[in-house]
């Protein structure tokens, strides 16, 4: 079988089209319900937060030739001309210009076609320069507070990190959640820790976290034979703590099968570049891997993506 065969064949599988109504633009999205957010309240036992969030930065995580723009950040007033223009009434202020995928944030259901299409059977040229008129990332942004659960697969292995060359799998996800002793309920966002985030900073070897030149990194994350088992489950989202949630290697052929299933047929939300580490080490420390997630993404007009400060509030 092909991969277009492959690929087919699972967005038939796992396709969510017409599941909520043919107007809309939250996709899995819709199962967290403010029931939901009850539920997910109750994880809060210490009150503690922890920001899953890359530090915007101007040299960081983004090499150059990866075709996106680091977060630039500019002063047009300071202290500083205040001072030296000994105004009493004077203020600092800012700018900040940056690519929305550079960093840590979540992908639009606008982000990637499949035969022409997106999620829904809306048509991709319903992108324009202007941006998404529909699946844009705004009617998220007042919808993401759920239960988060971590997956912490690279300490079930017993490594800091998974082997680039790792596929994560059904078998790791639900192997992880019984050592756990967590269970995974619908509405959740499920946040998948490889340690490759980590291993990259330590090394401090960006130029292979990202594309760079059109080459794909080679990095772990979870193949697309999780879908069916992420639909049965219904979970609300993946997050992940590498640059494109899906595992990638040689044999990719520069295809995101996650991504093209995931997103177009599933209408499942994904969150890249989200760090994880400080989180795993909170969760081993107390046994505890569920917690409220607030991560709603900034509500940008006709954004295919949104940058978000993802906290867990445990």
């Amino acid at each position: 079988m092909t991969i277009d065969e492959r690929i087919d064949a699972l967005a038939r599988h796992v396709s969510n089209w017409g599941r909520w109504g043919p107007e809309d633009e939250l996709g899995t999205v819709n199962l967290i319900t403010p029931e939901k957010r009850l539920e997910a309240a109750a994880c809060i036992r210490s009150g503690t937060v922890i920001s899953l969030a890359l530090e915007l930065r101007a040299d960081l995580p983004q090499p150059p030739g990866s075709g996106r723009l680091n977060p630039q950040h500019v002063m047009t007033e300071t202290g500083t001309d205040a001072a030296a223009g000994d105004s009493a009434g004077a203020y600092s202020d800012d700018v900040l210009a940056m690519s929305v995928h550079a960093a840590t944030h979540w992908d639009a259901l606008s982000h990637v076609f499949h035969r022409g299409l997106m999620y829904n059977g809306r048509p991709r040229t319903d992108v324009t320069s202007g941006g998404a008129r529909t699946n844009s990332i705004v009617p998220v942004a007042e919808r993401l507070a759920t239960r988060g659960v971590l997956v912490d697969v690279a300490r079930r292995h017993g490594v800091e990190a998974l082997a680039r060359d790792h596929e994560v799998t059904v078998a790791d996800l639900e192997s992880t959640l019984d050592g756990q002793k967590t269970d995974l309920l619908p509405g959740d966002v499920l946040l998948v820790r490889t340690g490759h985030f980590g291993r990259i900073s330590a090394a401090a070897d960006w130029v292979n976290f990202t594309e760079v030149h059109g080459r794909l990194p080679f990095e772990p994350g979870i193949g697309a034979d999780c879908l069916p088992w992420l639909q049965e489950m219904r979970v609300a989202g993946v997050a992940c703590d590498n640059w494109a949630v899906e595992h990638l290697h040689a044999d990719s052929c520069g295809r995101l099968p996650v991504h093209e299933v995931g997103i177009v047929h599933m209408g499942l939300l994904l969150g890249e570049m989200f760090q994880l580490d400080a989180l795993a080490t909170a969760c081993a420390g107390d046994g505890r891997y569920d917690f409220l997630l607030a991560a709603g993404p900034l509500p940008v007009r006709g954004g295919v993506g949104g940058a978000v400060n993802p906290l867990a509030i445990r």
